[in-house]
C-alpha cells in the first residue's frame, strides 16, 4: 500500500496543473497536435527560405505568405458550416491528410529542383484552405474530447501547442535547412502529419454531426451570426479578444524590427526576445489552470486591462533584460486573455452552430492579428515602432475600460 502513495501523489500534482490531459482522448490529440505544428514550423522557416533564394525578392517573401490568406474568408465560412454538418473527427482527418499531401507534393518538387513560384503560390493557397477549416474544427472538438469542468484548461493547453511547437521547429529548422536542404525539410514536416492523423483514428468519440437541422447554405450561415449577435456578452467577448489581443500582437509580430530598431540586437537578440513570449505564454497556461472554473469574466476583463499597459512596458523597455520580462509577462497575459475568452465563448454556445461560431472567432482572431500588424507597422514609418507600441496599448486599454463600463455582462459570464 506505501508503494502507491507516491504515484497517487504525482498524478494530483499533474492534475492540479493539467487536469486536461487525464481524458485519453485530448492527450493523444494534444500530443500529436504538438508534433504536427512543429512540423508547420519547419514548413513557415523552408518554404520562407525558397521563395526568397528563388525570387530574391522581399516582396514576393511578403505576397506569397498573403495569398495564403486571400481563401480564409470564403472557405471558412463554408467550413463553420461543415464543422456542425459532419463528425469533426472525420472532419480535422480530411484536413490533416490534405496538409500531408500538399507538404509532400511541396517537398518532391523542391527535391526534383524545378519547383517555380507559381507552384509555391498554389501550394501555399491550397495550405491556407485547408488551415481555414482545420484551425476552427480543432477549436470545437475540443468539446467531444474533455469534461465541461477541464474544458478550460484544455482550451489554455491547446494554446500553447503553437507556442511550444514554434520553439522547438524554429530552433531546428534553420540547422536542418543548412544539414540536409529545404526539400528533406520538407519531408519531414509531411511526416509529422501523419502522427494526428494515427492519433484521431484511435481516438474514441461518438461520431455524429451537431447540426441535424436541414437548410439551405446562407440559412446555416446566418444562424453563426444570429448565435453571436443575440448574446452581448458573447460578441463583446469576442471583441476584447479581437482588439485588445489584435493590438497586443505587434509587441511579438514586428519583434524583427524592434529586435533592430529599438534593441539594437541581431538575430541571436532576436531569438532571444521571441522565446522570452513565447516562455510567458507557457506560463501563462499555468496560471489559466490555477484560475479554476468560476469567474471567466471578471478575470477576463482584469486580463484585457492588465495587457495593454504590458504592451507600453514593451515600448518603454530600456534593454534586453527588462523587455525580455515585460514580454514574459505580456506573452502570459495574452495566452489568458484569449484562452478564457474562447473558454467562455464554447461554453455559451449551442452544440449545433459551434462550429459556424469557432470559425467567426478564428476570422476575428486572425483578421485582428494581420490588421494591427499592418497599422501599427505603418503607424511606425512616422513615430517610430515604440511611439507606434503606445499607441497601440492606449486605444487597447481605453476600449477595454470602455466595454468595462458599458457591457457589465461580460463581468458574470462564468
Amino acid at each position: 500500500m506505501a508503494s502507491r502513495t507516491p504515484s497517487k501523489q504525482k498524478k494530483s500534482r499533474w492534475t492540479a496543473v493539467a487536469p486536461a490531459l487525464e481524458s485519453r482522448n485530448f492527450r493523444l490529440f494534444w500530443i500529436a497536435q504538438i508534433i504536427s505544428v512543429t512540423g508547420t514550423s519547419l514548413q513557415v522557416i523552408a518554404e520562407s527560405y525558397l521563395i526568397y533564394e528563388i525570387t530574391d525578392s522581399a516582396f514576393w517573401l511578403g505576397a506569397v505568405g498573403f495569398i495564403a490568406l486571400i481563401p480564409v474568408v470564403p472557405i471558412s465560412l463554408v467550413g463553420g458550416v461543415l464543422i456542425d454538418r459532419v463528425p469533426r473527427r472525420k472532419l480535422i482527418i480530411v484536413t490533416q491528410t490534405g496538409l500531408f499531401l500538399q507538404a509532400i507534393i511541396f517537398a518532391l518538387l523542391t527535391i526534383s529542383g524545378n519547383i517555380q513560384l507559381w507552384q509555391m503560390i498554389l501550394l501555399y493557397f491550397v495550405f491556407g484552405a485547408l488551415l481555414a477549416i482545420d484551425h476552427p474544427a480543432r477549436r470545437a472538438f475540443l468539446v467531444d474530447i474533455v469534461d465541461r469542468e477541464n474544458l478550460s484548461n484544455a482550451v489554455a493547453l491547446n494554446a500553447t501547442i503553437f507556442n511550444i511547437s514554434n520553439l522547438i521547429g524554429f530552433a531546428i529548422g534553420g540547422l536542418l535547412i543548412a544539414a540536409v536542404g529545404v526539400g528533406i525539410t520538407m519531408v519531414i514536416n509531411a511526416l509529422t502529419y501523419i502522427f494526428p492523423i494515427i492519433a484521431l483514428a484511435t481516438i474514441k468519440v461518438v461520431d455524429v454531426a451537431q447540426d441535424s437541422k436541414k437548410g439551405g447554405f446562407g440559412v446555416a450561415l446566418s444562424e453563426g451570426f444570429v448565435a453571436v449577435w443575440r448574446q452581448p456578452a458573447i460578441l463583446g467577448t469576442m471583441a476584447l479578444m479581437a482588439v485588445v489581443g489584435g493590438l497586443a500582437y505587434p509587441a511579438t509580430g514586428l519583434m524583427a524590427a524592434y529586435a533592430a530598431e529599438v534593441m539594437a540586437v541581431g538575430a541571436v537578440g532576436l531569438g532571444i526576445l521571441l522565446s522570452s513570449a513565447a516562455l510567458g505564454a507557457v506560463i501563462g497556461t499555468v496560471i489559466v489552470a490555477r484560475l479554476g472554473a468560476h469567474q471567466k469574466g471578471r478575470n477576463l476583463i482584469i486580463a484585457a486591462l492588465i495587457l495593454p499597459l504590458l504592451i507600453i512596458a514593451v515600448a518603454f523597455a530600456p534593454n534586453m533584460v527588462t523587455a525580455c520580462l515585460a514580454l514574459i509577462a505580456l506573452g502570459g497575459m495574452l495566452l489568458i486573455l484569449q484562452s478564457l475568452a474562447v473558454t467562455i465563448v464554447q461554453l455559451h454556445i449551442e452544440d449545433r452552430v459551434r462550429g459556424r461560431v469557432m470559425t467567426i472567432y478564428s476570422m476575428l482572431h486572425a483578421g485582428a492579428d494581420t490588421g494591427s500588424n499592418m497599422v501599427v507597422g505603418a503607424l511606425a514609418v512616422p513615430l517610430g515602432l515604440s511611439t507606434a507600441l503606445v499607441v497601440a496599448g492606449v486605444v487597447a486599454w481605453v476600449f477595454a475600460v470602455g466595454l468595462n463600463l458599458f457591457m457589465p455582462a461580460i463581468r458574470k459570464m462564468d
